[in-house]
């Protein structure tokens, strides 16, 4: 085959990174120095194919796909690029058009900086494999670095995510780094919250969200995700989880909840609790600390509710003592005498699932005894403690004894903050000192400065969390002051909230004797 039979289309990519690292990469650089080849051989040009600001990683590209297509129309017949790298960075694609792809369609294959040319039959495949090696290694050390810094930032209390938490904006054109709450959305945030406390299952939240027509927050944040579904628009049982779980809402910054499955693909998992980047105080609240603390007692008592599920006021806390597992509530129905009758009974969760081996015994009895019996246990012990308790003194007490560790806190952070304007200072003066603005005499002397002061302020941090230890001790000592109102609260109602049972118990314990154990959080109810 001639020069004057080979149609010849150019392909042209770019990639942020590509960017980054060397301007002559550039699509312009690019097409300039393919079309010097093309000219110089009188190659007829046929078509280029751009893909500006794409990672190399994916192959899903719309110049690439169109580069393709008209192979497959055959409209070309030979693909020139820069280097292979333009081709991809993904060792088994590029390999696979390289090698199979392009010999399969009788297509020539040139990559001009590589001296890489398929037309030579005396070439062989061995500096294809070490190219397409080398530019997947080169993108995942670069993205390995990336990750680093971002995290490191992350860290430090920078919000480094494309687009804020919903109920969040970016504090633009001020810092992109920082979130300031959108007033609007933040409303959202807190009648969800209100909601699940108050006994609303996650599911029903998303569905009354859905019948108000409240935007989802893809919609509110002007996102163009994924594909258009009939139920596009929909507040989903995942959201509401996501919104109710994330200590962002409480002040604490939290990042990398998902993560990306590989640097090759766009596909993203939930993360392990234990690798969020959690900043704490890194951005301002919506939710208060103690709502924020209870909330996320309720849902792990309630995440295994189905939407089906019968709602039980003791769902969630009761718990076997033999096995440690959850002591569940179900219906058992009968037919006595032609009479359809059920009953609501509790039995051991992980006896049910594998009665067959012996794990454990049914501890089996009847909810609605169980509850009444409860019930009475923990008025009784929430009138005694009335009795026994001075609370105008304790609340009186304790007013005092918080404002103390607020002060504390404050000082605490704004100690902090100095450290890290301190931290700044050492980095100007260091860049100071390499453009030569200042001398290395002047330099150390400034920065021995710094540095006693930063060994000061850090000693002045142990003293103010020292005190901050002592006076959070006395608060403990006093937490019966706080549960006031819920005691109150809790008598003054024929039956209880979950929100209010939660605030009283922890857990109840039931042995296979039947035995009852209600493990309160306020001390004196031991």
């Amino acid at each position: 085959m001639t020069n004057e039979t080979y149609k010849v289309g150019i392909y042209l990519r770019l990639s942020r990174d590509d960017e980054r690292d060397d301007e002559s990469q550039s699509i312009s650089n690019q097409r300039d120095f393919i079309m010097n080849y093309v000219i110089k051989n009188n190659l007829m040009l046929i078509d280029e194919y751009v893909d500006d600001g794409v990672s190399g990683t994916q192959f899903d590209r719309a110049g690439w796909t169109k580069l393709i297509n008209d192979i497959e129309n055959g409209r070309i017949n030979m693909v020139i690029t820069k280097d292979t790298s333009r081709l991809g960075r993904n060792i088994s694609q590029s390999l696979y058009y390289s090698t199979e792809y392009f010999q399969e369609k009788g297509v020539r294959y040139v990559a001009l900086a590589d001296g890489i040319d398929t037309f030579d039959r005396g070439q062989n495949t061995d500096m294809l494999m070490f190219k397409a090696f080398y530019n997947e290694m080169y993108v995942k050390d670069i993205s390995t670095k990336i990750k680093a810094t971002l995290n490191s930032q992350k860290r430090n209390g920078k919000f480094m995510g494309a687009v804020a938490p919903y109920g969040y904006d970016k504090n633009l054109p001020y810092d992109k780094h920082e979130l300031v709450i959108n007033e609007e959305q933040a409303e959202i945030v807190k009648k969800i919250f209100d909601l699940f406390i108050n006994g609303m299952g996650v599911k029903k939240i998303a569905n009354l969200l859905t019948d108000e027509n409240i935007p989802i927050p893809s919609i509110q944040k002007n996102l163009n995700r994924g594909r258009k579904s009939t139920v596009y628009g929909v507040w989903t049982e995942r959201t509401i989880s996501d919104i109710l779980t994330n200590p962002t809402y409480k002040g604490d910054l939290t990042q990398c909840r998902e993560y990306k499955v590989s640097y090759k693909s766009k596909k993203r998992k939930k993360n392990n609790k234990q690798n969020w980047i959690i900043a704490k105080g890194a951005c301002p609240a919506i939710i208060d600390e103690e709502t924020f603390d209870l909330v996320q007692n309720m849902y792990q008592k309630n995440k295994n509710r189905t939407e089906k599920s019968k709602e039980y006021l003791l769902r969630g806390f009761l718990v076997c003592k033999e096995c440690g597992h959850t002591i569940s509530i179900g219906q058992a129905k009968w037919t006595c005498n032609g009479e359809k009758k059920n009953k609501n009974i509790c039995y051991c969760n992980y006896y049910k699932k594998y009665s067959r081996y012996n794990v454990c015994t049914p501890h089996k009895l009847d909810y609605d005894e169980l509850e009444k019996e409860i019930l009475k246990d923990i008025k009784k012990k929430c009138k005694t403690f009335l009795k026994t308790n001075n609370f105008e003194e304790l609340l009186k007490n304790n007013d005092k004894i918080v404002k103390i560790q607020l002060d504390l806190e404050k000082q605490i952070t704004k100690t902090k903050n100095e450290i890290s304007q301190q931290d700044i200072f050492i980095d100007r003066l260091y860049k100071d000192k390499l453009k030569g603005i200042i001398d290395e005499e002047m330099f150390k002397r400034q920065y021995n400065n710094l540095t006693q002061d930063k060994i000061n302020l850090k000693k002045k941090i142990n003293e103010l969390e020292t005190k901050l230890f002592t006076i959070k001790n006395k608060i403990a000592n006093k937490d019966n002051a706080k549960y006031t109102s819920i005691i109150e609260e809790y008598l003054s109602l024929k039956k209880p909230s979950k929100k209010l049972l939660s605030s009283l118990i922890d857990k109840i314990i039931i042995d296979e004797e039947q035995n009852v154990n209600i493990c309160y959080k306020i001390k004196p109810l031991y």
